[in-house]
């Protein structure tokens, strides 16, 4: 075995080169896997000439190896590769390290120890905080080669190494099989096709899941159950399992839906898993078995729009995917489309539209103007991949997309393309660049069109969108005016505000009319306390709403909503929640040693990455 050392920006390995696919077989894997050794095999494609398989560690101890199923080599001292963040049982200069490991006829088996929770065994330590009742009920185990898989192995973009050795990087796409041992208490469920159960024969205490994935995915992709569909079921808590089922029961429609507009749904099984609080997205795209958090359970439907922008990953992101992640716009520019495009056919042209304004919206709040991070396509040489996250490759790539069927002919006709975009490089990986060949290819009639578009402009420049979408404002137009309302009301206005105000709007217009308050100057504190009187809104389920509606109050310095911010943002772990409840009351000087130490009493029951960037925004150091 030789090591080499490398320290290279998200992928170490020059993926260009021509390497093996890799089948990953995971024979038996303790419960706590961070403490015992587990066995893998890496088994060369049977096609690949390469002399030596290539592959990613971090926070993993290599204990042994085997190489064509016949001679046992121990490793002279166990290989160590360590964080220089976290402690090290080896002293080693870099952050990651390359295995080479010398190609043999069958396969090599590998028997690995996991030595730091770090960000993908995040759940060992903190999931007996994160689940309804403080018990492990359920195992989530997704820690093979999945297509951006999270839960509390998080492995979206870099962190699949520290799990397995592996080539972990969205160029490379594998197929797998993984036989899992657990407790017979526990289910194991993965982004797989669930391939039968059988009892453990070397200990009738457990028994052994099946899973296999034939289609490719890249690395970076576990109850009780209730069927939603021909081809769908949802996993949750006992507690949560009806509640979810009535949230997700259009699950199948959606999945109709899409067929209709991307083409055939190729992964068989397509089932939920919603999460422990602590999961730190509102979804997360694996092949089969999507994650969902349990903040879009709204208890009205209201929410469930979340899952259309998942089951549309089925074909931007997992079937056609991102090259690098300098051009993850591709998989969430499409997929945002595609979602707003359900949404259409299911509804109407308006919701879809009112869509596209909310998300304008939100990218307005990204980053700074000059932020090179809100470059579409974004230079991330020395970038930590978890820090660069935000709604620009989302709602930036929307946005072009939006103005690219404007110009070429309207949404039946550029929803063409797509489908022809996901049937021309399915199965396989592209750049920014082939996209726009492509593009002027499908289009050959229209290049002069094409021609106009600023492209350096859209990619390469900082700031928001360089044209702005022309969105109907049928939907929105009663936000605004009442979001005017309550911003140009005087003491002596307050009274002719009554509960029709927000009965007469839906859900989506509520969370809008919010938001477009949140833009302007934060409203006096008798404004802020006369909404509560009429609204109610502390006793809105809607998480969006809710989220939204407890930063207006902290911003006008109601001190009662302190307390109501905080417990949001710790008694769930949605980045999308907690970062900006953190920051609102930190902001309120007031009550930012509050948020500090309500933070630092709290910060184990978060996800890593999620404490990681809370940390950051409060300015804690280490």
């Amino acid at each position: 075995m030789q090591i080499l050392n490398f320290c290279d920006d998200a992928a170490l390995q020059d993926h260009n080169h021509p390497k093996p696919q890799v089948l990953i077989s995971l024979l038996r894997v303790p419960v706590y896997c961070h403490q015992s050794p587990f066995l893998i095999s890496l088994q060369p494609h049977s096609m690949c000439t390469c002399e030596d398989l290539w592959v990613e560690c971090r926070f993993l101890e290599i204990l042994s190896f085997v190489q064509s199923c016949i001679t046992n080599h121990s490793v002279s001292q166990s290989l160590c590769f360590p964080s220089l963040s976290q402690r090290v049982l080896v002293e080693l200069e870099c952050c990651n390290k390359l295995v080479v490991l010398k190609r043999s006829k069958h396969h090599t088996s590998l028997w690995l120890k996991t030595f730091q929770p770090g960000f993908l065994q995040s759940w060992f330590s903190i999931y007996e905080q994160t689940t309804l009742h403080l018990k492990l009920l359920y195992i989530f185990f997704v820690c093979l080669f999945f297509i951006y898989s999270n839960c509390f192995c998080l492995q979206q973009a870099t962190h699949c190494r520290s799990m397995i050795p592996c080539q972990d990087s969205p160029s490379v796409k594998h197929t797998y099989y993984a036989q899992v041992s657990v407790p017979k208490e526990l289910v194991a469920l993965m982004s797989a096709l669930h391939d039968g159960q059988v009892p453990d024969p070397s200990d009738s205490s457990r028994v052994i899941y099946r899973f296999r994935q034939p289609v490719s995915v890249t690395s970076s992709s576990l109850t009780e159950s209730w069927e939603i569909g021909p081809r769908s079921r949802v996993w949750s808590e006992k507690e949560n399992v009806d509640e979810a089922a009535f949230e997700f029961s259009e699950t199948e429609t959606m999945l109709k839906t899409a067929e209709s507009l991307a083409g055939p749904y190729v992964w068989g099984q397509y089932d939920l898993l919603v999460m422990p609080p602590s999961f730190p997205y509102g979804g997360m795209e694996n092949p089969c078995l999507t994650f969902v958090t349990p903040t879009v359970l709204a208890g009205d439907k209201s929410l469930a729009g979340v899952i259309a922008h998942e089951i549309s990953h089925s074909w931007t992101g997992n079937l056609v995917t991102n090259r690098n992640w300098e051009h993850f716009w591709l998989n969430e520019g499409h997929t945002v489309y595609i979602e707003r495009m359900i949404a259409r056919c299911m509804e109407s042209e308006h919701l879809r539209q009112f869509k596209g304004i909310g998300g304008w919206k939100e990218l307005q709040e990204s980053f700074g103007a000059n932020n090179v991070l809100t470059n579409l396509v974004p230079n991330l040489h020395e970038v930590d991949t978890d820090e660069a996250f935000s709604s620009v490759p989302y709602e930036k790539g929307f946005a072009l997309l939006y103005h690219l069927e404007e110009l070429l002919g309207g949404p039946e006709v550029f929803m063409g393309f797509v489908k022809s975009y996901i049937q021309l490089f399915a199965y396989g990986t592209v750049t920014t660049e082939e996209w726009k060949n492509y593009l002027f290819t499908y289009f050959k009639d229209k290049v002069d069109i094409l021609n106009k578009v600023d492209w350096n402009a859209w990619m390469h420049t900082p700031g928001m969108a360089p044209v702005k979408p022309k969105y109907d404002t049928t939907m929105a137009d009663a936000c605004t005016a009442l979001c005017q309302r309550w911003v140009k009301a005087k003491e002596e206005d307050l009274a002719s505000f009554t509960e029709e105000d927000v009965k007469k709007l839906n859900s989506p217009q509520l969370i809008e009319f919010m938001a477009l308050l949140l833009q302007e100057e934060p409203l006096p504190l008798s404004h802020v306390k006369k909404m509560q009187e009429v609204y109610q809104l502390n006793s809105v389920k809607n998480a969006e709403v809710r989220f939204r509606w407890l930063r207006i109050c902290v911003r006008a310095h109601w001190e009662e909503a302190v307390p109501l911010a905080l417990k949001m943002a710790t008694e769930q772990g949605r980045m999308k929640f907690t970062r900006p409840l953190f920051k609102e009351v930190y902001n309120f000087s007031k009550y930012s040693d509050k948020a500090l130490n309500t933070f630092k009493e709290n910060r184990g029951a978060l996800h890593p990455v999620t404490a990681m960037l809370v940390a950051k925004d409060l300015k804690i150091n280490g």
